[in-house]
């Protein structure tokens, strides 16, 4: 059966520069390339919040600087905390990953069961495409199932002094909140101990004698892991103004 005029469909991904834009503001902050280093962090806008993870992502510092609250608003307060959290994380992955050294490229595996299409019967062609639209179709219900079953449960864990709280969904932060009438009152000293005792009660923070604990559990972790954590903070398309 003649093929030669039977074209393939080519995927083109754009180079969009809002997704250049966010990968330069996360790998040269302020125009300066960090490199690999034990911490990573991140301030909010106002430059008032101020978050530190380790290169395994685990918060280590949390300061809160006096007068915070001239600068924002305290029912702005848990989000812009979130959201410094996540674009520490992100630093801290996008970093590692853009030094990470280069695996080199391994053999593709012979395929002993490749059959040149110009050499199949008709019979034999329509049979085969058949067989993998098949396929495809049973990806698509397996992906449709997957979005159509429930959602897993939403749990919340509270800073020791109740000034904030985390959601959580499969092991990883959604969302912060907190009380406004709450966050008015605590001192900046206070509030920073208690938002990273938070963290450590989630388990995405280590206090000062535990670090070298997370530390040993990352090692134990495979690199796979960590692209996966990495796919689950995309640093492309999932920031938070």
């Amino acid at each position: 059966m003649p093929l030669d005029n039977v074209v393939l469909a080519t995927l083109e991904v754009p180079d969009k520069a809002q997704l250049r834009a966010r990968l330069a503001e996360l790998t040269c902050p302020d125009g300066v390339e960090p490199q690999p280093a034990n911490t990573y962090e991140a301030r909010d806008p106002s430059g008032f919040i101020i978050v530190t993870v380790d290169k395994f992502w685990m918060v280590t510092n949390v300061q809160i600087r006096s007068r915070w609250n001239d600068h924002i608003r305290p029912d702005a307060f848990p989000a812009a905390l979130y959201n410094t959290y996540v674009t520490a994380v992100q630093r801290a992955l996008a970093v590692e990953l853009t030094h990470r050294p280069a695996s080199p490229p391994s053999a593709p595996a012979p395929d002993d069961t490749y059959v040149d299409p110009t050499e199949l019967s008709l019979e034999e062609w329509v049979a085969q495409t058949r067989s993998r639209l098949n396929a495809i179709d049973d990806e698509y219900d397996a992906i449709r199932r997957r979005q159509q079953a429930p959602q897993e449960g939403v749990t919340e864990i509270r800073s020791p002094l109740g000034y904030l709280t985390m959601q959580m969904r499969g092991g990883g932060p959604i969302a912060i909140n907190g009380n406004p009438q709450a966050l008015d009152h605590p001192s900046d000293t206070v509030l920073s101990e208690d938002i990273l005792q938070l963290f450590v009660r989630a388990s995405l923070g280590a206090a000062p004698g535990e670090r070298s604990r997370s530390a040993q559990l990352h090692s134990n972790s495979s690199s796979d892991a960590d692209d996966e954590y990495f796919a689950d903070f995309n640093i492309f398309e999932d920031w938070h103004d």
